[in-house]
């Protein structure tokens, strides 16, 4: 839970910040969904005779882990140690020369499959999507070959983007 202290007078009270966005995480069934939106879907997914199969939360690696030069020793594997004047094998790398930096994965919401087998992954949009969204939502599709479906609700329908 994010805390704040604010002070009025000369008491201080705590005020909660808000979350990003403004979904509630609800559990359903043992599962656990990140908002009610998410939930009514999945709910409106396991009502469709076509529907063979309802996988949550499956994660795709979207970019491999890497490797960089290292920032400090800049390659070289050793840093000069300014108290002795030696060179020391750098601790930032461990005298490799080179840094791996993480991958990144791309948890989506649900990802369907039909009697007939085809696959669709599914993520379910309640709100305006975050500045780093259509990055991802490209990076996936480059990496698994396959369109990333975007539900929204508006009334009573769904709206496949």
């Amino acid at each position: 839970m994010n805390l704040q202290k604010r002070r009025t007078g000369t008491r201080a009270r705590t005020k909660r910040v808000p979350r990003k966005f403004q979904a509630t995480k609800v559990t359903f069934d043992g599962r656990e969904f990140d908002s009610k939106t998410e939930l009514a879907y999945y709910l409106h997914l396991r009502l469709l005779p076509e529907v063979e199969q309802i996988e949550l939360q499956p994660q795709f690696q979207i970019l491999s882990p890497y490797e960089v030069e290292c920032k400090r020793c800049r390659g070289n594997r050793q840093v000069l140690n300014r108290k002795t004047g030696n060179l020391n094998q750098c601790s930032l790398c461990k005298g490799k020369g080179k840094r791996e930096k993480a991958g990144m994965t791309y948890t989506a919401d649900f990802r369907v499959t039909y009697t007939d087998g085809y696959t669709e992954v599914i993520d379910v949009k309640g709100f305006s999507s975050s500045r780093d969204f259509p990055v991802r939502r490209r990076l996936f599709e480059k990496m698994t070959g396959m369109e990333l479906i975007i539900v929204e609700r508006k009334g009573k329908e769904w709206l496949r983007k």
